[in-house]
């Protein structure tokens, strides 16, 4: 890590080493621990050519009531070439009347690549909740040298009919989603790590392989640590074929 700097509550820990010199493990923390109404984050990380980062933070994000404004976090990250990243954030929990906003761009350079993955608790399950209102918004980009690789967009609220819709959430209360990208993202890759997938009546899963350099795995629960431990599972069987490297658990998972 050659620069950090912050604004506000968020900050950057000390870079820690755990895989060697060569790959920077980065806690990415913000104090609050929630986001109140009309609340911003904006996390904004250049990585130079041959580098290789872990970006995580240590506990699920919490994102409190909102009467009318939306809270919302900006993540934008640039990869040199054959740079290398793993995103891997904890979970976000939305509160009931939750108004978040997410917004996520990833640019990759030239046999650049990159593994992440993102979760969403809809309503907090321990107090009985079940997010009866509230809006989500989600925008996300990933663009190669080529261009636009990759967009989606989200915009449902708690009454969607998407969140009960079999080709939706299927009634279940827990979303997730691993992606990877980078040179070594084919068909084959997804088709092998398909027969692994679940698809049960507590917790379930699909591979897809988009535009051959792109691969997304979504799943569904009712609870969260089976999902973790399934997007877990993804990530050490992606990371090897990804960056050539084998996975190592972090020790905040531990903790």
């Amino acid at each position: 890590m050659t620069e950090r700097r912050h604004t506000g509550p968020l900050q950057v820990q000390k870079p820690l080493y755990p895989e060697g010199r060569s790959v920077c493990h980065t806690v990415i923390l913000h104090p609050p621990g929630g986001m109140a109404e009309g609340d911003t984050t904006k996390i904004d990380v250049t990585q130079g050519p041959d580098s290789k980062t872990v970006l995580t933070s240590p506990a699920a994000a919490k994102w409190y009531k909102s009467r009318d404004k939306f809270s919302s976090q900006e993540v934008r990250i640039r990869l040199g070439e054959r740079a290398q990243l793993d995103w891997l954030p904890p979970e976000n929990i939305l509160f009931e009347h939750a108004r978040a906003d997410f917004r996520f761009q990833l640019e990759l350079g030239q046999d650049a690549s990159a593994i992440g993955w993102e979760a969403f608790v809809f309503g907090r399950r321990a107090m009985g909740e079940s997010w009866d209102a509230g809006v989500l918004r989600i925008n996300s980009q990933f663009i190669d040298i080529n261009g636009l690789l990759w967009g989606e967009r989200a915009n449902f609220n708690a009454v969607s009919r998407i969140r009960n819709a079999a080709q939706g959430l299927g009634a279940f209360p827990i979303a997730g989603m691993v992606w990877a990208t980078g040179p070594s993202c084919d068909q084959l890759l997804a088709e092998n790590l398909s027969p692994s997938l679940p698809f049960g009546d507590t917790l379930r899963a699909g591979v897809t392989c988009l535009n051959h350099r792109l691969i997304v795995v979504r799943g569904v629960a009712q609870k969260m640590e089976p999902l973790r431990e399934l997007m877990v599972r993804c990530w050490s069987f992606l990371r090897p074929a990804i960056h050539g490297r084998q996975s190592q658990p972090l020790r905040l998972w531990s903790v």
